[in-house]
Parts: C-alpha cells; structure tokens; sequence
C-alpha cells in the first residue's frame, strides 16, 4: 500500500507541468495567472503566484490558511494538514514530504525569501481536484463534496463581477468643505483582510482595521503587512467573546492591553484605539471607562452602520446603498468625521470598490484614525474618550 502511494505522488509530480505557459525560459516568473478556490477567486499580488520550470507556484503557508488547513511550523520545518494529507517541508534538508514519504525532486522552493508549492501538488495531495481554465488565466481548487458552480458558470460569473467592480480613477481634490471619512474594519485579521488591503492599494486609501487578538497569532505576516502599508491598527478585543470581555472592569481591560502588547511586538507600533464587541453601549460600564482612561487608551463606535455581516454576498450591492444613505445622513447632522462600520468579510470586499469610489467621486477625504488628531466618537459622548 505504501509503495503504491509512492508511485502515485511521483506520477503526481510528473504531471505538474499541466499548468505551463509557453515561454522559452525556465526562469522564475510572476505567472500573471489567478487561483480560485471553489467560487472564489483568491487574493494573491500578482507577483505572489509563479512561474518555476513551467510549473504554476503559490505561497506554500498562504495558499494552506486558504484551505483552513492546520499549520505547524519550527525553525527548521513547516507542516500542514488537511484532509488527513500532510506536507513538509524541511528547510534544513529542502526536502518535501507527504505523509512522511519524501517526493523526489525540487517540488518546494524558495523564492525571495518565501516557500512556494505547485499548486498542483498542494491541491491533488489533500484531495482537490485541480483544473485550468485558460478563458479566465485561474487555476480552480474544488471538491464534490462542496458545493460549487460548473466551470461555465464560475468563468461567467467571473467575466461578470470584473466588469461591475469600479477600476480606480485618477485621484481628484476632496471638497474641503465635506467631512472626512473613515472606513473602519472589524473581526480580522483573517482571508478576506488581504483582499481588503489590495483593493485600498488599488485605490490609494488607508483605513483602520479593529484586529482580534486571538486571530492575530494566526496572521502575525498579515498584522505586519497592514501595518507597513500605512492602515491603523486598533483593538477589538483579543477573544470578541461577550462573557469574557465584559466578565469586569479588570478583565475588560486586560483584553485590550493584552492585544496591544501582540501587536506591538509584531510591529514596534502601539496602539490606542479600542472598538468593543457589539459596540460600547451598553455593554461598557463607567469603572470600564475610567480604566481605558487611566492606561491611555481612546474609544470609538461609528457614525453608519453597514450591517455588512448580515447581507447576503449575492446583494453586497445594499451596503453600498447604505454607506451613501449614511454618509449623506451625517453630512447633513454636520458631522465633520464620519466614521464607517465594515467588517473583513466576503460581502465587505465585493462591495468596497463601490463604496470607495462613491466617496471619492462626491469629493469625501477617506483617512486612517491618527491618534495625534483623535476626534471623541463614542455612544456614551464621553469627549474623554
């Protein structure tokens, strides 16, 4: 049986040069190509996914959080499970193994300081079927036991959403006579904050992003890279666990300087701003407030409220509705910073090309929280927060 399983993954390494583009060289190379996974088409930069001796290559621990697969990792090995299949690499060694069998040949590789994988051979190995579909350049990732659009239909659609999503236009003068705004992100980090990021970069905006602490030792690489790219961090809590937080003043808290402890150690920035589970009010008491006050620590709510998280991905287009029924609202209350309630979801990143170029055609200045230019916005209006 174990031979048997042998030959197979080497008959399965000898077919990855499927996915090959036609080129004369065997350099490696940004592939130009897309990867999807069931109906979803996956947030790699276009320099993420490669070109390696006409094999296609993804980031080999990005590509495993995108298959919820389980990741451990050592100073000399990375292992990932899913589905029963693990795959090693041994930096040390620059072995790769499946289920303890090393496969022969270069399958794994370094490139620019990341680990990449055929995609082929991560796909097949934890029992995906992998296909190319040349009229939209995407490798597709799937499984029958998932529910999931045919190729015709998952290509239409696709064609389809590429022609509704806004492409940035050139950045015009805000109106400095409208408010500034400011779109906020709950609950990451987590797949779709990537996503989120790469549309912003699109677009030149920054926001702020309210991370879980407990989410963060999981994308500690993506906590580092919204930071380098200019958005804020802030703090929603480590565990968004109600009981918890709330549980006392003390615990309440130590959640929140707990969390900031995480990302400064990853980032060298500390952060000021809290945004509590389900909002402030009621759930933060004044013994709650008064130690946010004495650890210097600021509290925002928001001025419109998407209700993105109970929106069908299929009518992203009613977030859209609101943030301009909301904006509109609060530009007529006069409020001159406008703070907008998104979360990192699938609905948020369909709709968010939208929401931004709305903005940015009505003249909105879209900005990060600057805790050296902190505006109060609370429920309880406590202008000490």
């Amino acid at each position: 049986m174990m031979k048997f399983k042998y030959l197979l993954l080497c008959s399965l390494f000898f077919v990855l040069t499927l996915f090959s583009l036609p080129t004369s060289s065997l350099a490696t190379n940004t592939s130009n190509r897309y990867i999807a996974l069931h109906d979803r088409l996956l947030a790699f930069e276009k320099e993420e996914v490669r070109l390696e001796n006409a094999q296609i290559m993804v980031p080999f621990e990005k590509m495993a959080r995108y298959l919820y697969a389980d990741i451990q990792k050592s100073d000399e090995q990375i292992t990932i499970t899913k589905n029963a299949t693990s795959i090693s690499y041994n930096f040390i060694s620059s072995e790769t193994t499946i289920n303890q069998e090393i496969i022969p040949g270069n399958t794994m590789k370094i490139i620019d300081d990341i680990l990449y994988i055929p995609i082929r051979l991560l796909g097949e190995s934890t029992g995906f079927k992998v296909d190319y579909l040349s009229d939209i350049l995407t490798v597709r990732l799937y499984t029958n036991h998932y529910p999931h659009m045919s190729h015709p239909q998952f290509i239409q659609e696709l064609k389809k959403q590429r022609k509704e999503i806004p492409l940035p236009k050139p950045t015009t003068p805000a109106d400095p006579s409208k408010p500034i705004v400011y779109l906020t992100f709950d609950d990451g980090p987590n797949r779709y904050t990537s996503e989120h990021l790469n549309i912003m970069k699109k677009f030149n905006v920054k926001g702020t992003f309210f991370f879980v602490g407990n989410q963060i030792a999981s994308y500690k690489s993506l906590t580092q890279l919204t930071y380098k790219e200019g958005h804020t961090l802030a703090l929603h809590s480590m565990t968004h666990d109600r009981n918890k937080v709330y549980a006392s003043a003390q615990a309440f808290v130590n959640e929140m300087k707990k969390e900031t402890e995480m990302i400064q150690s990853l980032t060298g920035f500390k952060p000021t701003l809290v945004r509590t589970p389900y909002g402030s009010k009621p759930y933060v008491t004044s013994a709650m407030r008064g130690l946010l006050k004495q650890e210097g620590y600021k509290l925002w709510d928001w001025d419109v409220d998407t209700l993105d998280w109970q929106v069908n991905e299929a009518n992203f287009q009613q977030i859209i509705a609101r943030v301009k029924t909301g904006v509109e609202k609060a530009r007529r209350a006069k409020d001159q910073h406008i703070v907008i309630l998104l979360h990192d979801r699938v609905q948020t990143t369909k709709a968010l090309p939208g929401i931004i170029s709305w903005l940015q055609q009505q003249g909105y200045s879209i900005q990060p929280y600057k805790a050296e230019m902190h505006v109060p916005q609370n429920f309880w209006h406590d202008p000490e927060l």
